[in-house]
């Protein structure tokens, strides 16, 4: 990936699957808003999740880094599908939840990150 274009796609790939669930979910009805203030709310409450979605991104550039490209992205679409309606779950309980459970979800690629630079 080039070296410009890993940071949107790190910052904006939890906001998008969360927006994505919705359409699915809610049909395309789920992002009409009768007008710019609903738009604004929603981006807003979406912001929550930019941050959230770093931890697992940048475990899965750590594998990248170590030469385990197809490893990374697998894992970041596996891990990444299962922390999308998790983080959806936890939204419920505030940003603070939102945070945790990304967090948490992200532990397994750091550990196998871990594990893989010490072996060599």
């Amino acid at each position: 990936m080039a070296r410009r274009g890993f940071w949107p796609l790190a910052l904006l790939w939890l906001p998008a699957g969360v927006m994505a669930q919705a359409v699915i979910r809610f049909g395309p009805s789920a992002v009409g808003f009768a007008d710019s203030g609903e738009a604004l709310a929603a981006l807003v409450s979406l912001a929550v999740a930019v941050p959230c979605g770093l931890p697992l991104a940048l475990g899965c550039r750590r594998l990248w880094r170590l030469g385990y490209r197809r490893a990374a992205w697998a894992t970041a679409i596996g891990l990444g599908a299962v922390t999308i309606p998790a983080t959806l779950f936890a939204g419920l309980l505030g940003p603070v939840a939102v945070a945790a459970w990304a967090v948490l979800l992200s532990l397994p690629v750091w550990i196998a990150w871990l594990w893989l630079a010490r072996r060599g």
